[in-house]
This record gives structure tokens, C-alpha cells and sequence, in this order.
């Protein structure tokens, strides 16, 4: 850890009950089979001196500032997240968040840079290097990703603890952000820079 704030963040996207718990509106099988291993790695990388920031998304998908391409044109053929009636959009029970040391946001658009307080929270942590992890790959953890890097971050993809759809896709996406926008690592590695502070 620096000084002033921490040297690395990682940012832990949409890693939601509905998302990660069969039953769940937008339940991805590969996301719940991924989930003790991603508790386990955050809680490592916390340890190990990383600033974790959960980002999960608001049902309405808009803020009227800011939005995600379906709830504002919809000539898209892309969707809306489904939420079912009643259903609350919550971490998944595994995740562990340390009051006062782990930060919580609610996103409005694919990227969770857009219409949130993150890029101010990363610049007065002192963060250099950001890592992405989370829910879907090719969708919200690349967007973010993309955007990190557009910020001038040294930006970094965990493969292991991504998921989507299947691992053809992810494959793919996970590809084409490794040539150009982060640098794809999965968590051991991730854990032992934080741990020998070579990020």
C-alpha cells in the first residue's frame, strides 16, 4: 500500500445474486460454478493490499445522465437486464465487504466509469494499476476495462474470475482485450504481484 492510498484496485463487476444463484433472473451457470473461487481470491487481494470496489448494477439500467445502450435506443437488439417482481439486486452471500475499507457502487451503464464517482475514487486512492473481474465478460468487464485503459491505467483483466455466457465467448473477448486494452491474468498471479508488490 502506498502512503497516500493504495497502489491497486480491483474491480469487482456485477457479481449479483441474480447473476451468480441458480434461480436468478440472469443466472449464468458459469457464474455460480466461478463464485468460491472469487470470494476466496477478492479476500486474498485485500489482504495483500489491494482497494476492492464492488460495482453492481441499478435495475433501471438509467440515470437520465447516463444509461446502457438498450434502455435508451430501442432500435437495439441488445436487452434490458430482466428483473424479476420483488427481486433485489444484491451482492452474492459469498462475497465478504469490509466496512470501511471496501467501497460499494451502483452503476447505470455497461461501463461502471460512466455517471459514478469511481474515477475520482481511483485518483485520490492513488491507484496505478486496476484490476477487472466479474459479470459478463464481453459486456460490463470489458467495458470497464476498456475504460481504465482510456484513463490512462495500467489495466488487467482476471481470467479466472470472469465469466459469460460460455467459454467460446469468453475466449474471444478475453483475446481481443489482451491485444489492446488489459492485460489478462488470472488471480494466482494477481496475487502474488500484490504480494510482491511488482504490479
Amino acid at each position: 500500500m502506498k502512503k497516500n492510498g493504495y497502489k491497486t484496485a480491483v474491480l469487482a463487476v456485477d457479481l449479483m445474486k441474480n447473476h451468480t444463484t441458480e434461480g436468478g433472473s440472469n443466472y449464468y451457470p458459469t457464474a455460480g460454478e466461478m463464485m468460491p473461487r472469487v470470494a476466496e481470491s477478492i479476500d486474498r487481494m485485500r489482504d495483500a493490499g489491494a482497494l476492492i470496489i464492488y460495482i453492481w448494477t441499478k435495475k433501471n439500467f438509467s440515470s437520465g445522465l447516463t444509461g446502457a445502450g438498450p434502455a435508451v435506443n430501442p432500435e437495439l437488439a441488445g436487452r434490458v437486464m430482466p428483473v424479476d417482481e420483488g427481486e433485489r439486486l444484491e451482492l452474492d452471500d459469498r462475497l465478504k465487504v469490509v466496512e470501511g475499507r471496501d467501497i460499494v457502487l451502483a452503476k447505470f451503464a455497461y461501463s461502471a466509469f460512466w455517471g459514478t464517482p469511481l474515477l475520482e475514487i481511483l485518483q485520490q486512492s492513488g491507484v496505478e494499476n486496476v484490476l477487472v473481474c466479474g459479470i459478463k465478460t464481453n459486456v460490463c468487464c470489458r467495458a470497464t476495462a476498456v475504460d481504465a485503459a482510456g484513463h490512462c491505467y495500467k489495466a488487467f483483466m482476471l481470467e479466472d474470475m470472469t465469466s459469460t455466457n460460455d467459454n467460446e465467448t469468453k475466449k474471444f473477448h478475453l483475446d481481443e482485450i489482451n491485444r489492446y486494452f488489459a492485460k489478462v491474468i488470472d488471480s494466482e498471479e494477481a496475487v502474488k504481484r500484490l504480494e510482491e508488490n511488482i504490479f
